[in-house]
């Protein structure tokens, strides 16, 4: 039962209800007349089912975290306070600015937008993202029933009611699963420890939905939802008949990444990238073309988190921004070639006992030969299997497997045919 049920009026009798504009699992949303200032208002109220300590915990967290930002792109926050419900139980309520427009959700159902149109509201998505993890804010449930469009096209971020500060107390149990299933990253998805990454991979999934009409990955269950999240390549628009530039396919590999050290290290850097990709020639739009009118139409959707989902294992450090691993292990056989075949040189030139020259042979001359070998091997393998298909990533990983390859091949001639050391 919505707790608002019954109420007329909230904050003293001053801001008066109008009329329900969107309702979710944690709250309802009233358009309200704010009668001190004579302005609309939008005023959202707890619902009595998620009125324990905890969710009440989180919406007061929400108005926090909203009101600390002063950014075009993020709704603005007025007021916060509990009324007593007909009943006598302390209701919660948050005043919000009221939009005139249109959830970003009614934009993408089974059709795409054009690309200059959907970079364009990415753009202003990562900055309302860019001002809120400078506060040191992980929004955590980025996706388009919580962007809204105004009228006059500008984007604003909604429903920080699950946002979480860096290095706060978090609410939530931990390893527990906290967000939407289609739009979560996949440490997210695990109930990791995040960083502001883990939103990037949100937005790159709201983009794909925006550029497509459909999200990278369909289910019929939160649970598979998650693994694919994980495990599976997102597909290529190429593959689902969407002709982009390459520029945005390869801003969605980056973004879409399932390692974090292989999307972009920040929203300013998407938001860079994003548009880059708007300013190529190929996604702007004609000349003396009007942008479309957006009917306006008051509507919210505050969020519905899923159930929580247990994970067991906390997230390691984020890893570096540049996949330097990757490129360690292209040049990595080189000096290790270099250092076995000094070994020889020297262990041969030694004077030491059969026993003594093969034992130091395997150890200081094959050793370092096969082991950086193997290093880059596993290098190429990790990133080949975790990298999108098709991505400067994933090729750099391919050429790591045929350059260990091809010495690994030289590296057992020498041992098992017989073929000559190059002593370069």
């Amino acid at each position: 039962m919505a707790q608002s049920e019954g109420l007329a009026s909230v904050g003293a009798g001053r801001y008066k209800l109008i009329r329900a504009v969107g309702r979710g699992g944690m709250a309802t949303v009233h358009q309200a007349t704010d009668t001190a200032l004579g302005r609309r208002v939008a005023v959202k109220i707890m619902d009595r089912v998620a009125a324990g300590e905890e969710f009440r915990t989180r919406f007061r967290q929400e108005a926090r975290a909203m009101a600390a930002l002063n950014h075009r792109n993020v709704i603005a926050i007025h007021d916060i306070g509990e009324e007593t419900d007909p009943s006598g139980a302390p209701t919660p309520y948050l005043v919000m600015e009221f939009i005139d427009g249109r959830p970003l959700s009614e934009f993408v159902s089974g059709h795409g937008m054009p690309a200059h149109r959907a970079l364009r509201i990415t753009a202003d998505i990562l900055s309302a993202l860019a001002a809120s993890h400078d506060a040191g804010l992980i929004h955590r449930d980025i996706k388009p029933a919580n962007i809204m469009v105004s009228e006059n096209d500008t984007v604003k971020v909604l429903d920080f009611g699950i946002a979480k500060a860096v290095d706060a107390v978090p609410v939530t149990r931990t390893g527990t699963v906290v967000g939407t299933a289609p739009y979560m990253s996949p440490e997210q998805a695990q109930g990791k420890k995040l960083d502001r990454r883990s939103d990037l991979y949100s937005t790159g999934v709201l983009l794909f939905e925006l550029l497509s009409g459909r999200r990278p990955f369909d289910a019929d269950s939160d649970a598979a939802l998650l693994y694919h999240h994980v495990h599976t390549a997102p597909p290529l628009l190429a593959e689902l008949g969407i002709a982009v530039p390459e520029p945005v396919q390869e801003l969605l590999a980056s973004a879409l990444s399932k390692d974090p050290e292989g999307r972009p290290a920040t929203a300013r850097q998407m938001r860079r990238l994003v548009l880059d990709a708007l300013n190529s020639a190929d996604t702007a739009p004609p000349r003396n073309t009007p942008r479309p009118r957006i009917p306006a139409r008051p509507a919210y959707a505050p969020a519905q988190p899923p159930p929580p989902l247990a994970s067991t294992t906390p997230m390691a450090p984020p890893s570096p921004a540049i996949p330097g691993s990757l490129k360690t292990g292209l040049v990595a056989a080189v000096p290790g070639y270099f250092a076995g075949t000094i070994g020889f040189s020297q262990i041969f030139s030694a004077g030491l006992t059969p026993t003594a020259t093969v034992v130091c042979a395997y150890t200081l001359g094959y050793g370092p030969m096969y082991l950086t070998v193997l290093f880059g091997l596993a290098v190429g393998t990790y990133h080949a299997r975790t990298a999108a298909r098709r991505t400067r990533r994933h090729s750099s990983a391919v050429a790591c497997l045929v350059v260990n390859g091809l010495w690994s091949a030289y590296h057992l001639g020498t041992w098992l045919f017989g073929f000559p050391l190059l002593y370069l």
